[in-house]
């Protein structure tokens, strides 16, 4: 059985993954490297406040309201990197439906 990928390795994965999308659209400039370490930044702050997620989960002094407060920053990291990834003209608009889910039936 294979191990699961160390987390280095996911990030390094996903650098290679933006930068290959930004080359095969033939997009080069400075600029859109550095979004793409502005989007590696909040990635890392991501990973950040899910680990603390799981620990204030698991941890019985753990507060709701500390709980409540990293969701919520949670979901402006992930609004963030959603406005790169458009930004970058990576965002698959074209597998979204005009609501915004899928057009997958769950």
């Amino acid at each position: 059985m294979a191990r699961p990928m160390g987390e280095e390795t996911k990030r390094a994965k996903t650098v290679q993954s933006l930068e290959k999308a930004l080359e095969n659209n033939h997009m080069s400039e400075k600029f859109l490297q550095d979004k793409v370490d502005e989007y590696m930044s909040f990635y890392d702050d991501l990973k950040y406040i899910n680990d603390r997620l799981i620990t204030l989960k698991s941890d019985e002094n753990g507060s709701l309201k500390q709980y409540t407060e990293a969701v919520s920053e949670k979901r402006r990291i992930s609004n963030e990197m959603r406005n790169i990834l458009t930004f970058l003209g990576l965002k698959p608009e074209a597998q979204l439906t005009p609501g915004g889910g899928s057009d997958e039936e769950l």
